[in-house]
């Protein structure tokens, strides 16, 4: 993936080992490890949905034109409280709800990279990322559905 500093592009793809090993336990474990697969699956994709509109506002305050700041600073907390509403439904519709906020974030992280507002090479790290993640909960919402 071109462009994208070593350190992130790591950590994002050891970031979906939670996602990828949710989806296999769901299919595969028996008894109490299926039900703990398909309760933190979701709880993992909202966590780091959260995460996301944490790196907008991290990306913000490091803003040394302070470009829109504050709008910057506002919209970055739609994924947080998306999350947490998200938890509240059943956990089919929790996987689903959180596979569209994540491509749907991608989608506003890029409309930013366009108004120089993050950085050029974030939408190659965050679409690949991002589709792999939403695949994840897709496929683990049927696997329980």
């Amino acid at each position: 993936m071109t462009g994208i500093p070593a350190l992130p592009l790591l950590l994002s793809v050891l970031g979906l080992i939670p996602f990828v090993g949710g989806v296999v336990a769901i299919e595969f474990a028996e008894g109490g490890w299926k039900g703990w697969a398909i309760y933190s699956l979701p709880i993992y994709g909202a966590i780091i949905l959260s995460f996301l509109g944490g790196t907008t506002w991290g990306f913000a305050l490091a803003d040394t034109e302070q470009r829109r700041v504050s709008l910057r600073l506002i919209i970055a907390m739609a994924p947080s409280i998306a999350a947490w509403l998200i938890l509240f439904q059943p956990p089919v519709n929790r996987m689903l709800s959180l596979a569209a906020c994540l491509v749907i974030w991608a989608a506003v992280d890029h409309l930013m990279v366009r108004h120089d507002l993050l950085p050029r090479w974030y939408p190659n790290l965050r679409w690949p990322i991002t589709l792999i993640a939403a695949a994840s909960l897709v496929v683990g919402s049927q696997q329980i559905g």
